[in-house]
């Protein structure tokens, strides 16, 4: 690929949503991924915490995401659960959601908002 701005190496969910903060201000933007498609062997993560959660509610998306996973407590230290019930937040809880579904969440949402994505 030529004549971008920016490079992104990783088409994961963390390279998509920089492109999509990138796109989003205007910066023409490309990602490269070396697997031919979004499968993944086995799983690298199980969800995302409150404030991740957080973070896609300040850019509007967080809905697409919810609605994708499972809310629950998933906090914890050294093994030991914490309630975060009651933290001063709108979402006081982690999202359980496999990597491979939220890797195809944030494509779609690439899709839908700002990028047209070459590959998957």
């Amino acid at each position: 690929m030529t004549g971008h701005a920016v490079v992104i190496a990783g088409g994961g969910p963390t390279g998509q949503m920089l492109a999509g903060e990138l796109a989003l201000a205007g910066v023409d933007v490309a990602i490269v991924e070396r697997r031919a498609s979004q499968d993944l062997d086995g799983s690298r993560a199980g969800g995302l915490h409150s404030r991740t959660i957080e973070v896609l509610d300040q850019r509007g998306i967080a809905g697409r995401f919810l609605a994708e996973g499972q809310a629950m407590q998933v906090a914890g230290f050294a093994g030991i659960p914490l309630d975060i019930s009651d933290f001063p937040t709108r979402h006081n809880y982690g999202l359980a959601l496999e990597l491979n579904q939220l890797t195809a969440a944030c494509a779609r949402v690439l899709m839908t908002r700002c990028l047209r994505l070459a590959a998957w």
